[in-house]
């Protein structure tokens, strides 16, 4: 019984903490491939949109809130030719995730 009460009350202290880590999936509309995101990649959030940044600035990933569509646009340079990429996809549950990520920052009462 005691190793029961021992594991609820882990339990309780250890699922906020892993909200922070839950990724914001997406998948592109062409290809399927996948991308996943993370709340340290986060640069921007408004309302509608949120932007993460990637590879020191070469990745940018842009989300509609409100549609569920990400653009994501990639900057090959140094030492290669310079070149864009841009794909277009949807994310699963982005305002789910993003509440998800802010219930991980709100301090525990003692």
């Amino acid at each position: 019984m005691k190793a029961l009460v021992l594991a609820i009350i882990t339990l309780l202290f250890l699922v906020p903490l892993s909200y922070a880590s839950l990724p914001l999936k997406c998948t592109l509309d062409a290809t399927k491939d996948h991308f996943w995101y993370y709340h340290e990649q986060l640069v921007y959030q408004s309302e509608q949109f949120v932007i993460f940044q990637n590879f020191k600035g070469r990745v940018v990933t842009q989300v509609d809130l409100k549609t569920t569509k990400f653009s994501r646009t990639t900057y090959i340079g140094e030492p290669f030719i310079p070149k864009y990429q841009i794909l277009f996809g949807r994310c699963e549950e982005p305002n789910h995730v993003l509440r998800m990520w802010q219930m991980s920052s709100v301090p525990f009462d003692n």
